[in-house]
């Protein structure tokens, strides 16, 4: 079925369903009502950005990347639909942005970073972003900022049933299942998805001579997922939650749009399994937390030249861990708080090229203590202070700590000034160190230090509700990790301690809600100045030293707009890439391309039918809506203008 069949049924479903939907509506017009509390002391001094409900839903169908780079500052370095993305946070490295689900680190202990591609919106009920230093509550290592994944319980939605359909260009499907069922003392969850698509798509080749019209081939992919959630209350105040996650993925991967040489065949497969046991004990002065969760992670890269039956990489890896943790939370008075807490975590990795017989195999023992104080001297001021010290590999790290204040000037209502400080610090991933060859087993951990200040200014009339949030930040990061040619002009790179690099910029961050009788308008906006160089590099052997990292541009932004009016909706969507150089020297040559800035806009509207406890929703969506040609990584091809249509249904007995 052509796409322009696809919009016409589109459209027809739209004025059927607003007819047989009329006067269905069991929505109920209320007042505003405005609830006022005070902040929560342990939110103090803290730099976070969270999605709201609204973007949430906006991106159920799509991957954790795709929602980062639309309603965060954090940029996105993705190769494609489908392919690996990974977040750069403050012109940070991918290894250098954490990311947790309910407290369950997934970072890679042998690549360092995490797939958000892998990674369904759709799994997720609460994102939220740490910037900076404050990412210290979640742990050590991300010298950007990280990324906690939360699911929650349902405890009076007695029986949910969710179910998704989209079907999109470039053969791709998409479906999605949610069941969920609570009661007073019991919760459950079951979520399940799939996706393939092609990804067959046309484009225009600059990268090889003449240039000339493409088609993109070797994209296609498939993904799946299953994730089970049990929660039991057996008193008021005690949680109980169980948590799995099985994932698989399996993914061909292209050429470079400038590769004219023979046929090849390239895939990467892809098999998680998550799991957690969390018990919580929430008493007037006392909580208490004991966690413990594993990660395996088997992972396998294939790559031949099947004219002639040759194989150029055969490469499987294992990744377990295993994550534990102790908290316990003292509350003196409202005013004054102090957590403590141990992790104790173990990491095995096992990697081998079957095609030259090259890999490791080794282990990690790592562990933190944690103090965290909080203090609320009156009502306009907080103050938060954090020391963790940590050991891993036979190192000890004494002196990590994260200070912040916040203060509301009594002179300016809605006002709040914001500033934290720290030391943070990244280990080497096992790659880093014992990759065969190149490994250093001598690196040193990457150093950090980095100070926020920001400025928030929040405004609710009648009708509206504003927020704005201005941060300037600082950090410097000593003994950058980075490969390199081998010094003794070996064919190999190696990893050195070799940079040291300065970041600097500002984070703009808007919001702004308008609320009529029968109608509402949400926008949300980010901006992001980034400027990142390194410090250390000799100017005559080296012309790096002061220039833009590769890769990091040094301005990004993203504005969301959502207007309804009763039961339709229309969604409009832009974002900004700035230049990005793709060496470090900044050159911009026949041999050294910088990838040119460029917007994307994309555009949707659903209508949404109520049907006593059935709710119908039918979207229509547009993305690249210009069209524009457009490379995040420098000679992969990305997609012209492309459509979704999408239909859900959802139940609550």
């Amino acid at each position: 079925m052509t796409w322009e069949k696809y919009i016409a049924g589109l459209f027809f479903a739209f004025s059927v369903l607003q007819a047989i939907g009329q006067n269905l509506s069991d929505t109920i017009q209320i007042h505003e009502v405005s609830v006022f509390a005070k902040k929560p002391l342990q939110k103090a001094g803290l730099n976070t950005t969270k999605p709201d409900s609204i973007a949430l839903k906006s991106a159920q169908t799509i991957d954790f990347s795709g929602l980062v780079s639309k309603y965060t500052p954090i940029f996105i370095k993705s190769y494609g639909q489908g392919a690996t993305a990974t977040a750069s946070f403050r012109g940070t490295g991918s290894s250098h942005t954490q990311v947790a689900w309910n407290g369950l680190n997934l970072n890679s202990p042998m690549r360092g970073a995490v797939d958000l591609s892998q990674l369904p919106v759709f799994f997720i009920d609460e994102a939220v972003v740490f910037h900076g230093g404050s990412s210290m509550v979640m742990g050590s290592g991300g010298l950007g900022g990280s990324i906690s994944l939360q699911n929650k319980p349902s405890w009076d939605e007695k029986f949910g049933l969710e179910t998704i359909i989209e079907k999109a260009s470039f053969q791709s499907n998409k479906y999605f299942m949610k069941i969920g069922l609570g009661r007073d003392k019991v919760a459950a969850s079951t979520r399940v998805y799939y996706e393939n698509s092609e990804n067959n798509f046309p484009f225009y080749n600059h990268g090889v001579l003449p240039h000339r019209p493409d088609t993109q081939e070797n994209t296609a992919y498939w993904k799946t997922g299953i994730m089970q959630e049990i929660y039991l209350r057996p008193v008021e105040q005690q949680t109980l939650a169980l948590r799995f996650w099985y994932h698989m993925s399996n993914r061909e991967l292209p050429p470079l749009m400038s590769y004219e040489g023979g046929e090849r065949e390239e895939y990467q497969d892809d098999k998680t399994l998550k799991a957690q046991l969390a018990w919580k004990n929430y008493g007037q002065k006392w909580e208490t937390e004991i966690f413990s969760g594993f990660n395996f992670v088997k992972l396998e890269y294939f790559r031949n030249n099947p004219r002639f039956d040759f194989v150029i990489d055969d490469t499987k890896s294992l990744e377990n861990s295993f994550m534990n943790r102790v908290r316990f939370m003292r509350k003196y008075n409202e005013n004054i708080s102090l957590s403590t807490g141990i992790d104790l975590n173990y990491h095995k990795v096992k990697i081998v090229n079957h095609t030259d017989r090259t890999g490791y195999e080794e282990e990690r023992m790592e562990g933190r203590l944690l103090f965290d104080l909080h203090l609320r001297t009156n009502n306009n001021f907080m103050a938060m202070f954090l020391l963790s010290p940590e050991f891993y590999d036979g190192n000890i790290v004494f002196f990590a700590p994260l200070a912040g204040i916040e203060w509301a000037p009594l002179t300016i209502p809605g006002l709040i000034i914001q500033a934290n400080a720290s030391r943070n610090f990244h280990k080497p991933n096992l790659n880093d160190l014992y990759w065969l060859p190149g490994g250093n087993p001598g690196l040193l951990p990457e150093d950090g230090y980095s100070g926020d200040l920001s400025f928030k200014y929040e405004k609710q009339g009648k009708y509206f509700h504003a927020k704005n949030q201005l941060t300037l930040y600082g950090s410097r990061i000593e003994n950058w990790i980075l490969w390199q040619p081998a010094s003794n002009g070996a064919y190999y790179w190696e990893a050195n301690n070799v940079k040291d690099v300065f970041s600097r910029g500002l984070e703009y961050q808007g919001s702004l809600h308008i609320k009529s009788k029968k109608s509402s308008i949400d926008i949300h906006g980010n901006y992001a100045y980034t400027r990142t160089s390194n410090l250390n590099a000799k100017n005559s052997v080296d012309k790096s030293r002061g220039k833009q990292l590769i890769y990091i541009p040094k301005h990004t932004a993203n504005v969301f707009l959502n207007y309804q009016k009763n039961n339709y909706s229309i969604q409009y969507s832009v974002s900004y890439i700035g230049k990005r150089y793709t060496t470090s020297s900044n050159e911009n040559n026949d041999f050294e391309q910088v990838l040119t800035p460029y917007w994307m806009n994309s555009i949707s509207a659903s209508k949404l039918l109520v049907f006593n406890r059935i709710r119908l929703t039918v979207k229509g969506k547009i993305n690249n809506l210009f069209d524009i040609g457009y490379q995040s990584i420098l000679w992969r091809a990305m997609p012209g203008r492309n459509y979704s249509i999408t239909i859900g249904i959802n139940y609550k007995g």
